[in-house]
């Protein structure tokens, strides 16, 4: 079996059979056309490894069909060597090869020099498509390790997010049995109880807002420096909230993260969508969700 496929596109049988006689068919497998047309349509049935074209042939000429494989996806790679015996000029060679043709190589053929220039020409396409699938393969091996990345700190959020719902909650139990001791304890009792609620309302936010904040950068890797750098007059409290909604948590989900009752989180939002600038009818989760 031949190893190579070598397509010659020539409307003259003594050319052809010089070519024939130039290629050992022990390594070419050789198929013919007559012209441009022919030579196309020979390509895309064949799909040779090398093409072999004359520049001038009848119905279309050589040129005119290297730009037709040129613009064809499955043949478009194939590497082409345009032969001629009249279009020798340097301004010929210019446009050969602008048109798409790796080689230009003059008539009357030299064996030796169809021979190298052919297996040259096939040992560095191969060599190329050997580059071109190690880096697809690279490529989507990083491509496949991005998303897998992705995906985990994706559920890393998720799993950060619950937690810091449910950390609230447990403490927002807490913090309720605290303010209803107050009532049945003298005024210092009281004091000291006040500053234990507001010690664990503020400690657990910050432990658990740190732990949301390191998933949600992973995920959304620009978000927060992108907003501080456009709306540096924001405060701590609603760049978080301005993640919150990022994370598409509804109103339940922030009052329990924030400890704050639905009217306290309206007016947050109305002096948030002020300072991003927005108009009345815009949508803050909008904005917020199509920022990056």
């Amino acid at each position: 079996m031949s190893q190579y496929k070598i397509l010659l596109a020539d409307d003259e049988p003594q050319n052809i059979k010089n070519l024939f006689d130039a290629l050992n068919p022990e390594i070419y497998r050789v198929f013919v056309a007559s012209n441009g047309k022919a030579a196309v349509e020979q390509a895309i049935k064949h799909r040779p490894d090398a093409i072999i074209m004359d520049w001038d042939m009848p119905e279309m000429n050589g040129i005119e069909a290297i730009r037709l494989i040129r613009a064809t996806d499955e043949i478009k790679e194939i590497p082409i060597i345009v032969a001629t015996g009249k279009m020798t000029h340097v301004e010929n060679l210019r446009t050969a090869l602008e048109t798409g043709a790796n080689d230009y190589i003059r008539k009357p053929y030299d064996p030796i020099e169809i021979e190298a220039r052919v297996n040259s020409m096939i040992r560095l396409n191969l060599d190329q498509q050997k580059i071109i699938r190690l880096q697809n393969k690279l490529y989507q091996e990083k491509l496949d390790k991005a998303k897998y990345e992705m995906e985990i700190s994706q559920q890393a959020l998720t799993a950060s997010k619950l937690r810091l719902i449910y950390n609230s909650k447990t403490y927002e139990t807490l913090l309720k049995e605290l303010q209803s001791l107050e009532m049945m304890v003298d005024k210092e009792a009281q004091f000291v109880l006040k500053k234990i609620t507001s010690g664990i309302m503020s400690s657990t936010t910050a432990i658990n807002w740190k732990e949301f904040e390191l998933h949600f950068e992973k995920v959304h890797p620009d978000f927060f420096s992108s907003l501080r750098s456009s709306f540096p007059d924001l405060t701590t409290n609603e760049t978080e909230l301005c993640a919150f909604i990022k994370m598409n948590m509804n109103v339940k989900e922030i009052i329990a993260i924030t400890y704050k009752n639905d009217n306290t989180l309206k007016k947050a939002k109305q002096r948030l969508k002020k300072k991003l600038e927005l108009l009345e009818d815009e949508s803050l989760y909008s904005f917020i969700q199509e920022f990056k």
